[in-house]
């Protein structure tokens, strides 16, 4: 199964996008940090609401380049 990667400003925020998609809890999830993407693979990105403003540029930036790089190893 495809899952969602939320880069949101805080796990709040993640769940309530996700609520207001009706994603189930095992469609999705909210990485905390950069370590929780290094063993995730074949997923999508959506950045949510004030992902990259509660954050210095530079971590958000990292944070969702590495998500990118991460989501599209095993996708054919």
């Amino acid at each position: 199964m495809t899952r969602i990667c939320l880069i949101a400003g805080n796990l709040h925020e993640a769940k309530m996008f996700a609520y207001s998609q009706n994603l189930e809890y095992d469609q999705w999830f909210y990485p905390t940090s950069i370590n929780d993407l290094l063993f995730r693979t074949n997923f999508h990105v959506i950045v949510v609401g004030t992902a990259g403003q509660n954050t210095p540029a530079s971590f958000f930036e990292k944070i969702y380049q590495t998500a990118l790089a991460r989501g599209k190893i095993g996708r054919l």
